[in-house]
């Protein structure tokens, strides 16, 4: 009952908020979209209604009336064109009704990932925007985490997070949320940065405990990056070390001999390492038989079962467990050099803001976002290599974000640089009239 009461009142707070500005109307669709109270409230109440839909309808709708440029650059105009050459794919699939049901939703994310581009105008906005995204989806992760690690240390939490999906997905998902938690505890001071700071601890004992291996490999990611990118390496050390103290001794030998696997030689790994390779090798056929468009948006599962050559070793209508390997199949050779292009191109951006920080030419503040924005798409790029979560609402929003930190960044250097030259400018000075006595 107070779940329902909760959900409510923040529906009645946040739809008040949404009609009078587009970027509360985005930060109400992503708490829906991340948070999902319909799996949360124990209530049939919210699931009958298509909360998402509808807020995302308006969000499209208070867009368009508010007058805002919807204006495309070419990193944003590259978001679009993927999404007509998956469009593309999906007709010219072998699939297409499985396909175009699966593309509808990928269109939903890249609408709204695009008109995140256009809404998030200062710097203000789009720390607004994080917030929203981190706390949404890191509230009940932060809980199941701390719950865990409090009152059943070193056990495997099996519970799938909506928004994410299975436990593979959840860990990389949760490598994904720390870096910007960190981001956002940094531009914090008092409670708020010691609550962030704690939730964070939360949400990365909730992603090791999963047992994922490729989560593991995106959380090592993370914690190098953020060790190599500090400034004062001993303070990340120690706390890196109080985190470690904390987490690492609640993990049993079965996660360490779980996670050993990784590296483990080709002879001692496991069906599900060698399931893996199996289902990348399926993929390359497919991508070599349909070079172009791919056998069709989301139909590398239900295309499996005609490519696989093994009789079923590994179980019928597979998933691809790869990112990668998932858009070579699904889009072909096409639209994987498309996807890498967004994905490259989010990096640099986020590389750029970078150096323009550490230069001084904008807001320390965008620089550390920026790298957030940054090492969360690595922790993707590390976990999604065993993974399938290629069209994750989560990455495009990302590849979103580091669009619009580029803009404000290069807007802010601009400003700043006009600032100087006005500055700078030698200033005319009058002549003097001339005084005449009053004959």
């Amino acid at each position: 009952m107070l779940r329902t009461i909760f959900v409510f009142a923040i529906l009645i707070i946040g739809w008040g908020f949404a009609f009078t500005s587009e970027l509360y109307a985005a930060a109400l669709y992503l708490w829906l979209a991340y948070f999902r109270p319909e799996s949360w409230a124990w209530s049939g109440v919210f699931a009958s209604l298509n909360l998402s839909y509808i807020a995302g309808v308006f969000l499209v709708g208070r867009t368009l009336v508010s007058g805002v440029r919807m204006r495309v650059t070419w990193r944003s105009g590259l978001l679009l064109a993927f999404l007509m050459l998956s469009l593309l794919s999906t007709f010219a699939g072998l699939y297409v009704e499985h396909s175009f049901e699966a593309w509808q939703a990928f269109a939903k994310t890249i609408i709204v990932s695009y008109l995140l581009t256009v809404i998030i105008r200062t710097e203000s906005d789009l720390r607004f925007i994080l917030f929203v995204i981190a706390l949404s989806l890191g509230f009940e992760a932060a809980k199941q985490g701390w719950a865990q690690l409090v009152l059943n240390p070193g056990g495997r939490n099996d519970n799938p997070i909506p928004f994410l999906g299975d436990n593979n997905v959840v860990a990389v998902g949760m490598a994904m949320l720390v870096p910007l938690l960190s981001a956002l505890a940094a531009t914090s001071s008092g409670l708020q940065k010691r609550g962030l700071q704690f939730v964070n601890i939360g949400i990365v004992y909730r992603g090791l405990s999963t047992y994922s291996r490729g989560g593991f490999l995106s959380m090592g990611a993370i914690a190098g990056l953020s060790f190599l990118r500090s400034e004062r390496k001993l303070r990340a050390l120690v706390a890196g070390a109080i985190v470690a103290l904390l987490v690492l001794p609640a993990l049993p030998t079965e996660f360490w001999d779980r996670m050993s696997t990784i590296s483990a030689p080709a002879d001692e790994r496991d069906d599900s390492s060698t399931g893996r390779l199996h289902f990348w090798q399926v993929a390359v056929v497919m991508a070599n038989d349909h070079p172009f468009l791919g056998v069709g948006h989301s139909a590398y599962q239900p295309s499996y079962d005609q490519y696989d050559w093994t009789g079923g070793r590994y179980r019928t209508g597979r998933s691809v467990h790869s990112v990668w390997f998932g858009v070579l199949a699904e889009s072909g050779y096409t639209g994987f050099a498309l996807y890498m292009l967004i994905v490259l191109s989010s990096l640099w951006g986020c590389h750029r803001v970078r150096r323009m920080a550490k230069h001084g030419k904008v807001p320390e503040s965008l620089g550390r976002y920026a790298t957030a924005i940054e090492s969360a798409l690595i922790a993707f790029m590390v976990g999604g290599s065993f993974v399938p979560y290629q069209y994750g609402e989560m990455v495009w929003h990302l590849f979103a974000l580091s669009i619009v930190v580029e803009q404000l960044a290069v807007t802010a250097a601009e400003s700043a640089r006009d600032s100087r030259e006005l500055e700078d400018r030698p200033v005319l000075k009058e002549p003097a009239e001339e005084f005449v006595w009053a004959s």
